[in-house]
């Protein structure tokens, strides 16, 4: 237990976690059997079982429970094959909440992985151990540092598209009738047909978005080598607008083949002969741990209507690592189709206009924390570390009163946080695909988290997202080194041909230190707006270095941005960007600024009262502003270099390292 305690407690950092005296305790143990009694010295052995036995206090005894039910995890790793499940049954009340905490001073994780282990030498670096599973692996972690999909050293150019995949209009997933693109064509002399092309992804960017395209097959023809893509997502993928579409002859990054694995921190799994294969070049793979991720997604809390929602619940003080994610599925076809930010394409539309379906052909991810149909649930002073679904924690169809507050999110690929969902341009209409999403997410707050090392793989997703949303605070987070934008809020553009939705109000991005985005895409904004949304307030944020810090874009109207310290060293770079007339009745006012440089194309803006620092210091209230920005003084622990003493192990609190203590440094780099 020793050696766990020093590797885990790497991953760890303060937790201040105070102990009600009257509540009702449960404590659980990795060591615990599930027969246990559920106390201190004879602990339960799973969450799962430690949710049984509160549900089993609430009904027989209430009394006891009336401040609430603690379920303590003791020092391990809890691991997961799939996620863990809270229903209704398991809601506490507000009087009374259910709260799942580390016990104080000890470091607990939820792990989604499994160990792999028994590597043999295969040639040279390259070692190859069994692994039992039938699905694509997407990610590896050696000694807790991510690794990547063997793939080609630089992008490869393509040769133009191939063949037509016929849609007649009537599958579930299509919007009409018409063709797509079935595959797109390479030279030989760059790619040639690999053994497994059911494994092959193809990636592409295109100023905002990115592209991930699964292959089924592959075939050369003379000098020629063509892709063909897993249908029907390749024809959704290949047929939308704008800059959602793709470049046949552009380049494309290839990987996951065998044929491809050629440098260290790169793998492959073969899911015919289930071997695992891996380029390791710091010794003997065998005295390193290996961890393949295998639960998609780690904890799902699910209502099962607005009427009967789960609510009272609390996590604190946990690592949150090692989910699985297999991109979007439609009709058993995966790919990544972005149209914009979290937004992705899930039916096939003739003309690629997603507008007129009122977003209902639009869908987003599953996230390692998935909850729907929820009140009152809360994330405090947890750590996200080693994240692969697109998404952290998603609070996504009827989630109100949550909070997101005091974390620290490391090394995902994908987003912090996402809020809501584009088909809620309409509440309840009826005609929603596929989630049947039918509740506003309202009253949330997603306040005090540091952000750093997301969406390494899905570029395209800011850091903290929002869609049509009511009554939302996004405020004293720390975000930087995005390869998009840092924060979005709202959906709906002014071009849309509907009218503007109604649903997205009374909204607060304030407070935010947020800055050094936009590292791989374009065409965005530090903190990005779009839609009408009255009420919604940007405000007292420190913003510096983004090619478009505050971005109201197309159809946004009725912002307050105030008092907000704008950091831009480049005469380039805008500090404010209305570009259309169709951005109206905006009221900017108060603002600080380096090189007063912005656009304003719109209608009816109100632009007052900028002041302009050029080459001069901040001083004064743009000075306080910016010293009040990001982390609040009660959660500055969770902000890297601290040190904390747990347990007698001095450890590096809490971004110091990667996620394990042979990587003494953040990692800042994407693949």
């Amino acid at each position: 237990m020793k050696t766990f305690h020093f590797k885990l407690a790497t991953l760890c950092f303060a937790v201040l976690i105070f102990f009600s005296a009257s509540a009702q305790k449960i404590w659980v143990s990795p060591n615990g059997s599930d027969a246990g009694a559920g106390t201190e010295n004879d602990p339960l052995k799973s969450i799962s079982s430690a949710l049984g036995k509160a549900r089993e206090l609430r009904t027989s005894n209430i009394e006891t429970i009336k401040d609430g039910i603690q379920i303590i995890l003791k020092a391990g790793d809890y691991c997961l094959k799939k996620p863990l499940e809270i229903k209704p049954e398991d809601s506490g009340t507000e009087a009374s909440p259910t709260i799942i905490m580390a016990e104080k001073d000890y470091c607990v994780r939820i792990n989604g992985g499994v160990k792999v282990e028994g590597w043999q030498k295969v040639k040279d670096h390259i070692y190859r151990a069994k692994l039992d599973r039938d699905e694509k692996l997407r990610t590896l972690f050696i000694d807790g540092k991510r690794m990547h999909m063997a793939g080609t050293d630089i992008p490869v150019p393509g040769m133009g598209e191939w063949g037509k995949f016929e849609i007649k209009g009537n599958e579930p997933w299509a919007f009409g009738p018409g063709s797509a693109i079935d595959g797109i064509k390479f030279s030989a002399d760059d790619v040639v047909p690999y053994k497994n092309p059911e494994d092959i992804e193809l990636v592409q960017f295109n100023v905002w978005t990115e592209k991930i395209l699964c292959v089924r097959d592959m075939e050369g023809s003379g000098d020629t080598t063509i892709v063909k893509f897993q249908q029907p997502y390749g024809a959704i993928a290949t047929s939308m607008a704008w800059a959602g579409n793709i470049n046949f002859e552009k380049d494309f990054v290839i990987r996951n083949a065998y044929e491809l694995l050629d440098a260290p921190g790169e793998f492959y799994f073969n899911t015919k002969s289930k071997l695992l294969y891996c380029y390791y070049d710091k010794g003997d793979i065998n005295g390193a741990e290996v961890i393949a991720p295998v639960s998609e997604g780690l904890v799902t809390i699910k209502g099962n209507s607005t009427d009967n929602r789960v609510s009272h619940i609390q996590f604190k003080g946990i690592v949150f690592s090692y989910d699985h994610w297999q991109l979007m599925e439609v009709a058993g076809s995966h790919g990544f189709a972005g149209i914009q930010s979290l937004g992705l394409a899930v039916r096939y539309i003739p003309d690629g206009n997603w507008h007129p379906t009122k977003y209902n052909s639009t869908d987003v991810p599953t996230g390692a924390i998935q909850i729907e149909n929820a009140a009152n649930i809360s994330f405090i002073r947890n750590r996200f570390q080693g994240i692969s679904s697109a998404i952290a924690i998603n609070l996504v169809n009827d989630v109100k009163h949550c909070t997101v507050e005091g974390n620290f999110f490391n090394d995902l690929l994908g987003n912090a946080v996402n809020i809501g969902h584009p088909q809620h341009y309409e509440i309840g209409d009826g005609a929603l695909y596929k989630k049947g999403v039918e509740g506003l997410c309202e009253y949330n707050l997603v306040s005090n988290n540091y952000i750093r090392n997301v969406s390494l793989d899905f570029r395209q997703v800011e850091a903290i997202t929002s869609f049509f949303v009511a009554n939302t605070r996004i405020e004293h987070n720390d975000i930087s080194g995005t390869p998009y934008g840092a924060i979005t809020c709202g959906w709906w553009w002014g071009n849309a041909n509907i009218p503007p939705s109604k649903v997205a109000r009374n909204n607060s991005i304030s407070y935010n230190k947020v800055g050094n985005t936009h590292q791989v895409l374009d065409d965005g904004g530090v903190i990005y707006l779009l839609g009408e949304q009255p009420g919604t307030k940007v405000e007292e944020n420190y913003i510096f270095n983004g090619p478009r810090c505050i971005y109201p874009d197309d159809g946004s109207a009725y912002l307050t941005i105030a008092r907000n310290v704008v950091d831009n060293p480049s005469y380039t770079q805008l500090w404010l960007h209305f570009w259309t007339k169709r951005c109206h009745d905006n009221f900017i006012t108060g603002n600080y600024v380096k090189n007063n440089l912005f656009m304003d194309n719109g209608t009816n803006n109100t632009i007052e009262d900028t002041h302009s620092f050029r080459e001069d210091e901040f001083s004064g209230e743009a000075l306080e502003i910016m010293n009040e920005a990001g982390i609040e003084d009660e959660f500055k622990d969770i902000v890297p270099g601290t040190v904390t003493e747990m347990k007698g192990v001095s450890v590096i609190e809490p971004g110091k390292i990667s996620i394990h203590p042979k990587d003494f440094k953040e990692r800042d780099v994407f693949h």
